[in-house]
C-alpha cells in the first residue's frame, strides 16, 4: 500500500500538521537585521500560514493591531499580508521622524 502526505499524519496523535512550502529573507532599509519569513500550508486545508522571525515594536509608536488572520490561499497572497503589515508600520514610524533602529525588531520567540 502506498501513503500519501496527507495520509500518513492523519493518526489522531498528528495535532495540526504542517507543510513548509518556502522561505523569504528580507531587511527593512536602515535596520541591518534579517527578516525570515516562512509560509506552511496546514495539510488538511488549502490555507496559507505565515511565521516571521521577527516583530516589529517601535516603542515611540502605537503597536499595531493584532496580526492578521486572513484567510488566503495563495503564498503571494499570504506572504504580501505578512510584509505589509511590517512595512505600513515601519512606515510610520519613518513619517513621524523615527530615525529607524536595530532595537525595532524583537526576535519571535515562536519561531522555528
Amino acid at each position: 500500500m502506498s501513503w500519501s502526505r496527507e495520509e500518513a499524519l492523519t493518526d489522531p496523535a498528528v495535532k495540526d500538521p504542517l507543510m513548509f512550502a518556502s522561505e523569504f529573507r528580507f531587511h527593512l532599509r536602515d535596520i541591518p537585521t534579517e527578516i525570515t519569513m516562512r509560509i506552511y500550508r496546514p495539510l488538511h486545508s488549502g490555507q496559507m500560514i505565515v511565521r516571521c522571525s521577527h516583530n516589529l515594536s517601535i516603542p515611540q509608536l502605537a503597536a499595531p493591531g493584532s496580526a492578521i488572520e486572513a484567510e488566503v490561499e495563495s503564498e503571494g497572497d499570504a506572504l504580501h499580508l505578512a510584509v505589509d503589515q511590517i512595512v505600513e508600520y515601519y512606515n510610520a514610524a519613518r513619517a513621524k521622524g523615527l530615525k529607524p533602529d536595530g532595537s525595532w525588531l524583537v526576535p519571535n520567540a515562536d519561531f522555528p
